[in-house]
Formats: structure tokens, sequence, C-alpha cells
């Protein structure tokens, strides 16, 4: 609590108690909400008729929910991100860096990534 108050001065800005705990559960649900994920996407190519396996990696990201969409998506990421780096700028910066690795030759980032056969069964 000592934490979170020296972090977002949730108190100081007057902020009233129900308000303030509600923000640590959505703080804290975003932090339960990180997976590490590892295996192969399906991306659609020109050059192919059926999706085709991208190259296997790993992915270190926050998700909307573990047991629904087990994946990372680009997009929610950025919003994710703006609430993680001011909890922890180093988690925040792994988080960003396992998304940089999965650029391409050509500089391009699937927006979502469904690593493995677990994830692509939900």
């Amino acid at each position: 609590e000592q934490r979170f108050e020296e972090t977002f001065a949730l108190e100081r800005k007057g902020f009233p108690p129900a308000q303030r705990r509600f923000a640590q559960a959505a703080l804290s649900n975003m932090l339960g909400g990180m997976g590490y994920f590892h295996g192969h996407s399906l991306v659609r190519s020109p050059l192919h008729e059926h999706p085709v396996p991208y190259p296997e990696s790993s992915l270190f990201t926050a998700v909307p929910s573990r047991s629904f969409f087990p994946r990372g998506f680009l997009w929610d990421e950025g919003f994710h991100q703006l609430l993680l780096a001011r909890w922890d700028p180093e988690l925040s910066r792994e988080v960003i860096a396992h998304w940089l690795d999965l650029m391409n030759a050509e500089g391009w980032i699937p927006r979502e990534q469904i690593l493995g056969e677990e994830a692509r069964a939900k």
C-alpha cells in the first residue's frame, strides 16, 4: 500500500478509500494477467494458400484474460505498459523487449501472438 501510494499518490490527490482499493485491484489484476508464452504463431502469407508457421518465439506479456485469451495483443500491450511502466519500469522494458524481438526483417510485428497449441485451442 505504501509503494502504491508513493507511485500513484491517489490518497494525496483526494481519492476515497473505495476508489483507491479499486485501483489497487486493477493493478493487481494487470500483474496477475502477465504470462510467458512460447511456440509458433500461424500467419497468412500471399505466397501460401494456407497460414504458415511464423518462426518459433517467446513472449512475456500482459493479456486481457489468461483463461479466455491466452495470447498477447500488440495494441493492448501499449495500454498495459502505460500502467506497468509507472509501477515497475524494468518489468515494462522486459515486456517491450519481448515484443520488439518478434519484429521480422521488414519491421513487421504480428498484432496478435497465439503461441503454441494451448493458446490456439482458445
